[in-house]
C-alpha cells in the first residue's frame, strides 16, 4: 500500500513540475533578488510532533513491585494524542532546474517524540496512573522541489517533496504512580524493554513554503514553514500499532551560493496594440448603455445659448482680438441679427458685445455697468489697464449701436469679484476681462434660436472607449470621426484616454444613410515609440420628414438649453439660474416629455473632481425641474472633462463648458 502511495505521489509531483515549467512566470516579473542560484548550507528548525495512535501500556509483567504484577493486562492502551517540541537540523543543497523550479536535497537528524498517559483503576479508591515518554532518532533524507516566482516580485517559494528516515536509536520510559483517594503513595518504573521494538524506515510527504532573503551577494536566509504528513507507522510491532507521528517545522535555512544567479533572459517585448472596448451613451435613467446605431431625424429644433457676461482680452492689452470677440459688425447697415447666428455657442459668444448692443438699443430704459479687471498677476503693474478695457467696450457699444453714453457706467477692480482659478494658467487667462451687469435681466438673458427641419441625432452624446494594450506610456492620441469620407470631429489628447465624448451638434451628420466611421491613433512609449491604430463604424438611419409622414411615425420637438451661469468650481443654482429654469425651461416640459440633463466642466482641476462636479451640477438641475414638473421622465449624468463640449483652448469655451445641457424631447402628431 505504501509503495502504491509513494509511486502515485511521485507521478503527480512530476506531472505538476512539468506543467509548472510550461507556465513559468515571465522573467521580467521576478528578479534575481527573488530567486537564489545553486547553493549549499545548513538548516535548523523547531519541530512540533503530533502523535496519535494506540500503544500497549503493559508490554511486560516484570516490575520492581510484585504488587503491581497482578494488575498487568493486554487490554489497557495509551490512546490519547500528544504534542511535543524537539529540534531538528542538518545540511541542504539547492539546484535550479530553471528559474522557477529548483531541486532541493536535505540530510539531517530528526527527533520524533511523544508523551502518553493512561489511567487504570484497581480498587474503588485506588488508581494507577501510567505515563510513557518515547523517542526515536532518525537520519532523514529529504528530496524535494521548490517553486519560485509564483507571486511575481514577492520572494516567496512553495515546497513539496518526500522524506525518508533511517532509525538511529530509540528509547522509552514508563512510570506508574499509585494514588489512593487521590493522594500520591508511590511511584514505580517498569523494567520492561528500554527501546521501541521493530522501528521501521519512516516515510512522509513534505508540503510548505518559505521566504528568500538575500543578505549579501552569496548569502541567503530563508525562513521556512513545512509539515511532514506521515505515510508509515513508527513501529511494525503489534504493541505500537497503529501509531503515527506528524511534524510541523518552523525554521530557517542559511545557504551560500556556489554559482552566480542565472541572468534573466531579456523580456520579450510585446508589441502595443489598440482596440475599441465599446461605444456607449446614457439612457433615460442615466445608465451607461451600448450604442448600436445612430438615428437621424428632422425635427423642429430650439436651442438656448447662454450669454457669457464677459469679454476677454489678450495679456496686457486694452483691446480685444477677433478670436475672442467679433468687432467688425455694422448694425446700421442691417448686417447683424442675433437670430441669424449659427447654432454654435462659441460663435454666439464671440458676439457678446453685438448682442448686448442690439438689446440695449431695443430697450431704451436699460442701463449697463461695465467692470474692467486684470489677472492680478503680471498685469497688476500696467497702469489703468482695467479702465482702458472697460472704456474700450463702452466706446464700441456707443459708436456702433448709438447707445447714449450716460446709460453705460464704468467701474474697475484689480481682479474679478468671482475669479477663475488664480493658480492655473487657464484661470489666469479668464481673469483678463470686462464684466457686464444690467438693471434689465433681458439684456444678458440666453439667446434662443429656433429652426425647422434640423437634423438631430439620437443619441446625441456618444462615448468612445479606446484601449491600448502592452503600453506603459501613451504620449499622445487622436480620434477622428468621419462620415462618407468627410471629417466631422477631431479629438486630441495626451496620456491614456479613459473615454472620449462626442456631443453631436444639429445638422452635423449627413442625410445620406452612410455609417459613421471613427479612427483612433496613439503613440505608445517614449524611447521605442510605436504608433497603434484602431477603427470602427456605427450604422446611421435617417428619418426625413417625408419618410415620417409615409410611415406614420411621430414627429418630435426638441428644445435644448444650456445654463452657463455656474461659477467656477460651483454646482449651486443662483438667482439667475433659477429664473432661467422657471421662465424658459419649465414651460417647454410637457407630461410626455423626456428630459435629459448632462453636466459638464472645463479642464481645470483633476478628472475625478470634475466628474463629481459635473454630476452634482446635473443632479441639482434635475431636482429643481422634477420638483415642479413631476410627470415628465428625467435622466441626469455628468461627463466631467472627458467631453470637451466646447474648445477649452479659449476662455470662451472654458466658460461655456461649466454648463448643464438640458434636452427636452416631446412627441407630437
Amino acid at each position: 500500500m505504501i509503495r502504491f502511495i509513494l509511486t502515485s505521489l511521485i507521478i503527480c509531483y512530476a506531472q505538476f513540475s512539468l506543467e509548472a515549467a510550461e507556465t513559468v512566470t515571465p522573467a521580467a516579473e521576478f528578479a534575481d533578488s527573488v530567486v537564489p542560484p545553486t547553493r549549499i548550507g545548513l538548516y535548523g528548525a523547531g519541530a512540533f510532533n503530533f502523535s496519535n495512535g494506540e500503544i500497549k501500556v503493559w508490554q511486560t509483567s516484570a516490575t520492581s513491585s510484585p504488587f503491581l504484577s497482578k494488575y498487568a493486562t493486554d487490554s489497557l492502551m495509551y490512546t490519547d494524542g500528544s504534542t511535543t517540541i524537539t529540534f531538528v537540523g542538518g545540511g541542504l543543497v539547492g539546484i535550479p532546474l530553471n528559474r522557477m523550479i529548483h531541486f532541493t536535497g536535505r540530510l539531517g537528524v530528526n527527533w520524533l517524540t511523544s508523551s502518553n498517559e493512561a489511567q487504570q483503576r484497581i480498587t474503588s479508591d485506588s488508581v494507577l496512573n501510567h505515563s510513557l515518554s518515547s523517542s526515536a532518532v532518525y537520519l532523514d533524507l529529504s528530496p524535494g522541489i521548490e517553486f519560485h516566482g509564483l507571486f511575481g516580485a514577492l520572494p516567496i517559494y512553495l515546497l513539496g517533496g518526500l522524506e525518508f528516515g533511517i532509525p538511529l536509536s530509540t528509547s522509552r520510559k514508563q512510570t506508574t504512580d499509585l494514588l489512593v483517594n487521590n493522594v500520591y503513595q508511590a511511584q514505580e518504573v517498569t523494567t520492561g524493554p528500554a527501546k521501541i521494538s521493530d522501528v521501521d524506515v519512516r516515510a512522509a510527504f513534505i508540503i510548505g513554503g518559505g521566504y528568500s532573503l538575500r543578505l549579501t551577494e552569496s548569502v541567503w536566509l530563508q525562513p521556512e514553514l513545512t509539515y511532514r504528513l506521515p505515510l508509515t507507522q513508527v513501529s511494525s510491532n503489534a504493541a505500537y500499532s497503529p501509531w503515527m507521528v506528524g511534524q510541523l517545522r518552523l525554521g530557517v535555512n542559511l545557504t551560500f551560493s556556489i554559482s552566480e544567479a542565472a541572468p534573466a533572459p531579456p523580456p520579450e517585448r510585446m508589441k502595443p496594440s489598440a482596440r475599441f472596448n465599446r461605444l456607449t451613451t446614457f439612457d433615460k435613467d442615466g445608465r451607461e448603455i451600448e450604442v448600436s446605431s445612430l438615428d437621424i431625424e428632422d425635427v423642429a429644433y430650439t436651442e438656448m445659448f447662454p450669454i457669457v457676461p464677459y469679454v476677454f482680452y489678450p495679456q496686457g492689452s486694452g483691446t480685444t482680438t477677433a478670436d475672442l470677440q467679433s468687432v467688425d459688425v455694422h448694425p446700421e447697415s442691417g448686417d447683424f441679427s442675433p437670430q441669424t447666428l449659427p447654432l454654435d455657442a462659441v460663435a454666439v459668444n464671440r458676439n457678446t458685445l453685438n448682442i448686448i448692443g442690439t438689446r440695449m438699443r431695443a430697450t431704451q430704459h436699460a442701463t449697463l455697468t461695465i467692470t474692467g479687471t486684470t489677472d492680478g498677476k503680471e498685469e497688476s503693474a500696467i497702469p489703468d489697464l482695467p479702465q482702458k478695457r472697460a472704456q474700450w467696450a463702452k466706446d464700441y457699444l456707443v459708436n456702433n449701436f448709438t447707445i447714449e453714453p450716460q446709460r453705460i457706467s464704468i467701474r474697475t477692480t484689480p481682479t474679478p469679484d468671482r475669479p477663475s482659478a488664480a493658480g492655473d494658467t487657464d484661470g489666469v487667462a479668464e481673469n483678463r476681462r470686462v464684466e457686464f451687469f444690467s438693471n434689465v435681466p433681458d439684456i444678458l438673458q440666453p439667446l434662443t434660436i429656433t429652426a425647422e427641419n434640423q437634423r438631430i441625432a439620437t443619441p446625441n452624446l456618444v462615448m468612445f472607449h479606446p484601449v491600448v494594450d502592452n503600453a506603459d506610456t501613451i504620449t499622445e492620441w487622436t480620434l477622428t470621426v468621419m462620415q462618407a469620407g468627410k471629417s466631422l470631429r477631431d479629438f486630441h489628447g495626451k496620456g491614456r484616454p479613459s473615454r472620449i465624448t462626442w456631443s453631436i451638434k444639429p445638422n452635423e451628420l449627413s442625410t445620406a444613410q452612410v455609417p459613421v466611421d471613427y479612427e483612433f491613433a496613439a503613440v505608445a512609449g517614449i524611447e521605442n515609440a510605436d504608433t497603434v491604430q484602431a477603427s470602427g463604424s456605427v450604422p446611421v438611419d435617417y428619418f426625413s420628414s417625408v419618410r415620417k409622414r409615409t410611415e406614420n411615425l411621430p414627429d418630435r420637438t426638441i428644445d435644448k438649453y444650456s445654463l452657463i451661469l455656474f461659477d467656477f468650481d460651483k454646482a449651486t443654482l443662483n438667482d439667475d439660474n433659477s429664473r432661467v429654469l422657471e421662465q424658459m425651461v419649465l414651460p417647454s416640459i410637457k407630461v410626455n416629455s423626456k428630459v435629459t440633463i448632462v453636466g459638464y466642466t472645463d479642464r481645470i482641476g483633476t478628472a475625478e473632481h470634475n466628474l463629481r462636479l459635473s454630476t452634482d451640477r446635473a443632479n441639482t438641475v434635475k431636482e429643481f425641474l422634477s420638483s415642479r414638473a413631476r410627470d415628465a421622465k428625467y435622466s441626469a449624468s455628468g461627463v466631467g472633462e472627458t467631453s470637451e463640449i466646447f474648445t477649452n483652448a479659449s476662455p470662451i469655451g472654458r466658460q461655456l463648458s461649466r454648463t448643464v445641457q438640458i434636452v427636452v424631447e416631446t412627441e407630437r402628431r
